[in-house]
């Protein structure tokens, strides 16, 4: 896919922007990446680009990586290519790391990152690595909202450890609920899998404590999550389905 769209640029020999600034080679090959993880989110998604868009960097970076990678480390120049059109960097200063999903954050910094960093090696966390923190999920200071995936992962954690405390931080958290069902699905849904040569499903391939609890979160996303996310936004037509 990668050299289909990279053929637009490699049949001539400048490529220059509308001021005549040539283009760099590093810079359309970026773009032509980021086209391609556009397009198969919107596979692993079910929805159009404009819903995928919807979904902040962080989570599509998960995402991304769960697909097609599964549980393993990756090495530097793989995992930097799943930043490309996703607004995210996989290292910042710690001072810039804690942005939230209205710009980058640095996924191996800040107070409970997302990708841990091992002597030129990446690596996802888990909910069970991540989700205890009281904090995670939650709006920052100014209002703006945590990534999807945050508050998917302290969710996770709330159900399978203090299932009381959940409807709290829901309260507090204010997700947009129909995004995150989006990730919640795209991680849980058999997409994540793919397909075998013989077009037989495979096992999903995010870690196997992540996937039993989200299996178990989705079969009842309503209970846990809509109906209360719908009393805190005095939703009338959801109230009423209750």
């Amino acid at each position: 896919a990668v050299g289909a769209g990279l053929r637009a640029f490699t049949r001539f020999a400048r490529v220059e922007y509308a001021n005549g600034e040539e283009v760099p080679a590093e810079k359309f090959l970026a773009e032509v990446e980021g086209v391609v993880l556009e397009t198969l989110l919107e596979k692993i998604f079910g929805v159009a680009g404009s819903g995928v868009a919807a979904v902040d960097g962080p989570s599509r970076f998960y995402v991304l990586w769960r697909y097609t990678y599964k549980a393993v480390e990756m090495d530097a120049g793989e995992a930097i290519v799943f930043t490309y059109g996703q607004n995210v960097e996989l290292d910042l200063p710690a001072a810039q790391g804690t942005a939230q999903a209205g710009g980058q954050k640095g996924l191996t910094t800040g107070r409970n990152p997302l990708v841990e960093k091992k002597k030129g090696k990446y690596r996802l966390y888990d909910f069970t690595e991540r989700g205890d923190d009281e904090k995670l999920g939650l709006p920052a200071d100014d209002g703006t909202p945590a990534p999807l995936i945050d508050t998917l992962h302290r969710i996770l954690w709330l159900i399978e450890n203090e299932p009381r405390n959940l409807n709290r931080f829901l309260d507090e958290a204010r997700p947009d609920r129909e995004r995150l069902r989006l990730v919640a699905q795209a991680l849980a849904g058999t997409a994540l899998a793919g397909k075998k040569d013989d077009g037989a499903e495979h096992l999903v391939a995010t870690t196997a404590s992540e996937q039993a609890a989200l299996k178990k979160l989705v079969a009842n996303w309503r209970a846990l999550i809509d109906q209360r996310l719908a009393a805190s936004e005095g939703t009338l037509f959801d109230l009423g389905r209750k």
